[in-house]
């Protein structure tokens, strides 16, 4: 095995379905829950949105995530922090108002609810804001709520309580579109606008003597701008992007040891000039997603690995996925026969290990489990190999076109993860026109989540949704459903 010099360079985020991406947006937010970046809102370049998604990085996996309740309203130039359990969007702008309301999606019930403040009075609604999250509080600065702001507020998640912060010190000038990250007992603001000019100052705050003070730094600064993304890593702040009053892709580092701004260094091509965009870090990468270009709304998806340039072994890419995938209906070394619309369907008895249907099938006392052949049936032969490749490898690209057709076997077949797989993926897809459909088979298989996604939709869409030929078949099928929706109208 070569040794290989590990290059520092901007390359795409591995990801095994690209086609299941959030559409192309700015405007947005995202945050880092353990092993998954997840992104809401944000404008399409025609409306304000509110879909919430997931990329997971061990699976390389896009995904809509799954709610119970009702969703922030669709809304840009908002805030959202993880904290704990939970992930927080506050404030924002909605198309035609600044609000500021503050939901929390938790991700062990899945579901979003309205935080509960037992005390303080809330920032005034506004967009344009930065927050970060320290020990047990988000702390929020500036925006613009008709007025460019340099107000910091304090929100305690442990007893519920909003505080105005006290402004002592070199307290940062009103403005909006600044980054804020956390380093170490502080957090440093840099940039943004002020209503006349783009900035480029560096203030720190420390949450040990609460006092704010202005950073005398060396070296080339970045050129003024909002609209950046800012992370830390290490013992640096790194700034990527922005507008200037024209889109930009610099990429600089601010080593707070010394206080001295350098331009990143590295091979290859950055992404493209954006603004607009987010930013986060997951395992000494920083990540991006999205953004505006000055013409087009953007949906790539980039990562920088920090660190030195070292010597390392190369490590080939796995094949394990690719290998497994190979033995779906191969006849080599198969061990038992599924007849599937009258066709063979090769397979092996490790799926006892993936399917507890399977198992019981091929192990217990089913007729199956003496059979040479066992005929498969009410399942169509392509839909029963997709179950095959999924549990085989734990992946499957769902299209649209078979969501539902493949959610009803695996709610057949008790394979749970992928019957949610299909949820999200009909969820993704989900229209005036297949409402009525997709709302009777969550009904049918008990899927909960998509089912109360189904209903919200309806009753918002109630006009154009009766109109339609799926509601109608609903209406003949299960007339229990009709009544049920025209009670919560």
């Amino acid at each position: 095995m070569a040794l290989q010099q590990s290059p520092r360079a901007w390359v795409p985020v591995p990801c095994e379905n690209p086609s299941a991406a959030p559409c192309h947006r700015s405007l947005h937010v995202c945050a880092v829950r353990k092993d998954s970046l997840y992104i809401f809102g944000g404008y399409d370049g025609s409306n304000r949105i509110n879909d919430f998604y997931e990329f997971n990085f061990k699976r390389k996996l896009w995904s809509v995530v799954l709610a119970i309740g009702s969703a922030p309203s669709p809304r840009d130039r908002h805030v959202a922090v993880v904290y704990k359990d939970s992930f927080y969007v506050f404030a924002g702008f909605d198309g035609s108002s600044r609000v500021n309301d503050f939901i929390e999606y938790n991700f062990l019930t899945q579901r979003w609810s309205n935080v509960v403040v037992s005390a303080g009075l809330p920032p005034t609604a506004r967009h344009s804001h930065a927050a970060v999250v320290y020990d047990k509080s988000m702390y929020c600065f500036g925006g613009y709520d008709g007025s460019y702001r340099n107000d910091f507020h304090e929100f305690n998640f442990e007893t519920n309580t909003w505080s105005l912060v006290a402004a002592t010190g070199r307290v940062p000038r009103p403005r909006y579109r600044s980054s804020l990250v956390v380093h170490n007992h502080t957090c440093v603001l840099f940039g943004g606008h002020d209503g006349s000019r783009h900035l480029n100052d560096v203030h720190v705050y420390d949450f040990d003597t609460r006092v704010w003070s202005l950073l005398a730094t060396e070296g080339p600064a970045p050129i003024a701008r909002d609209s950046h993304v800012a992370v830390i890593h290490s013992n640096s702040m790194y700034i990527f992007g922005g507008s200037t009053g024209t889109a930009v892709n610099d990429f600089y580092e601010l080593d707070l040891e010394v206080n001295t701004w350098q331009p990143m260094q590295f091979n290859g091509q950055p992404p493209g000039q954006r603004f607009c965009h987010v930013g986060a870090v997951y395992d000494s990468s920083l990540i991006i997603f999205g953004g505006y270009d000055g013409s087009s709304r953007l949906n790539d998806f980039k990562q920088f690995r920090f660190g030195e340039e070292e010597f390392q072994l190369e490590i080939p890419e796995s094949t394990l996925i690719d290998d497994l995938r190979m033995l779906v209906n191969n006849d080599i070394m198969s061990d038992v026969t599924f007849i599937v619309e009258g066709i063979p369907v090769y397979g092996h008895k490790i799926l006892c290990i993936r399917c507890n249907y399977f198992n019981a099938m091929l192990t217990g006392e089913m007729l199956e489990s003496r059979a040479r052949e066992i005929q498969i049936t009410d399942v169509r032969r392509p839909i029963f190999i997709s179950l095959m490749e999924y549990l085989y490898t734990d992946y499957l690209d769902v299209a649209v076109d078979v969501a539902m057709e493949l959610f009803v076997t695996a709610d057949r077949y008790g394979v749970e993860r992928l019957k949610r797989i299909c949820e999200s993926k009909m969820l993704g897809s989900l229209c005036v026109e297949n409402a009525a459909s997709i709302f009777h088979a969550a009904d049918l298989h008990n899927a909960t989540v998509l089912r109360d996604q189904c209903v919200a939709f309806m009753l918002h869409n109630f006009d154009a949704v009766t109109k339609t030929d799926a509601f109608e078949e609903m209406g003949r099928t299960n007339v229990e459903l009709v009544f049920e929706l025209l009670k919560r109208r």
